[in-house]
């Protein structure tokens, strides 16, 4: 991914606090869902604090905002919802 104009994101991003939010979100009754949803919703957290970095130069970084703007949907599909 190519961008500009932005600030490395491992200094900017509290992983901490991002593994505790997509554990709460990712809550299931089954282990094995619970496990891959709080993987998958970790990820797409962490590409949502990218991608907000890269709006803060949409013209030079359109590119790679379209490349983590379609990861995140790839992703959404993998969230397994209990019924």
């Amino acid at each position: 991914m190519q961008s500009h104009n932005v600030p490395d994101c491992c200094t900017v991003l509290c992983l901490e606090e991002l593994e505790k939010k997509a554990r709460r979100l990712a809550n299931s009754t089954k282990t094995t869902v619970a496990a891959g949803n709080s993987i998958v919703i970790f990820t797409m957290l962490i590409l949502e604090e990218i991608l907000e970095q890269l709006a803060l130069d949409p013209i030079t970084n359109l590119a790679s905002i379209i490349v983590v703007a379609n990861s995140i949907a790839s992703l959404n599909n993998s969230v397994k919802i209990d019924p």
